[in-house]
């Protein structure tokens, strides 16, 4: 007589339920990515193209691609490039619409790009990049006597030492806000104006002179006996780069 059909025990049944969710999660993940891909690089490789026209576009236009980044960040919460131009975008709200926005708007974008580059941040925390973005957002509101502005000043010099990008905005930032650095990011841009003066001389001079830098700059670097600075000691040994004379 034949016997009844013997069922699967529960542990069976779960671990080929969780064989088969691996099998399957990979393909999930990829898919996702796939259209992610398909939503936002269109929207971004558009907005590059925008960068030969200093970004100039229509409040239609920014709101086309800032839909489609955000639906890619939707399926990818924490690709740090779409989170970076996700922040990126609302700063340029500011430059391109600050005259149609209320302060509260104005506010609520500022805060969004805080928050989108702190996230992309956090997804790969030593891309300069984003370190520099945060710290010229934080400059942007007026926060630069604040220890986070220093920060991430600081770090977009660490981890950027010989991006030329990244050494003009931190000589940039750094020299018009010498006052309010912290000692270690102050130490950070002194590194960078020496590296900076390696890489590209002329435009490093001009900066710190236009900020009329160098005598702050110069006294502050003589301080640093652990550390060797031939490029900035040869331009500090000059009479001319102390503006002593007073000339610009």
């Amino acid at each position: 007589m034949p016997t009844a059909r013997q069922q699967r025990p529960p542990l069976v049944i779960a671990f080929a339920a969780a064989l088969a969710l691996l099998l399957v999660w990979p393909t999930w993940i990829s898919v996702r990515n796939g259209l992610s891909g398909l939503y936002a690089r269109p929207a971004i490789d558009y907005l590059e193209e925008k960068r030969f026209d200093a970004y100039i576009i229509s409040e239609a236009e920014w709101q086309a691609i800032e839909n489609s980044v955000r639906q890619a960040d939707d399926l990818m919460p924490r690709n740090p490039k779409y989170l970076e131009t996700l922040g990126w975008l609302h700063q340029l709200k500011l430059t391109l619409f600050a005259d149609q926005l209320s302060i509260e708007d104005m506010d609520a974008h500022a805060n969004a790009a805080k928050d989108y580059f702190e996230k992309a941040i956090e997804a790969r925390p030593t891309w300069p990049y984003y370190w520099g973005n945060l710290a010229l957002e934080h400059y942007r509101r007026g926060n630069y006597a604040k220890d986070k502005y220093s920060l991430a000043l600081a770090n977009a010099s660490q981890f950027g030492p010989w991006q030329n990008d990244t050494q003009r905005l931190v000589i940039d930032l750094g020299s018009e806000t010498w006052e309010f650095l912290s000692p270690h990011a102050k130490h950070e841009f002194i590194l960078n104006v020496e590296r900076s003066l390696h890489r590209q001389p002329r435009n490093t001079v001009r900066i710190v002179r236009d900020y009329g830098a160098w005598p702050k700059l110069c006294e502050a670097s003589n301080g640093l006996l652990d550390i060797t600075l031939p490029h900035l000691q040869t331009l500090c040994a000059q009479e001319r780069f102390l503006e002593r004379d007073g000339s610009s």
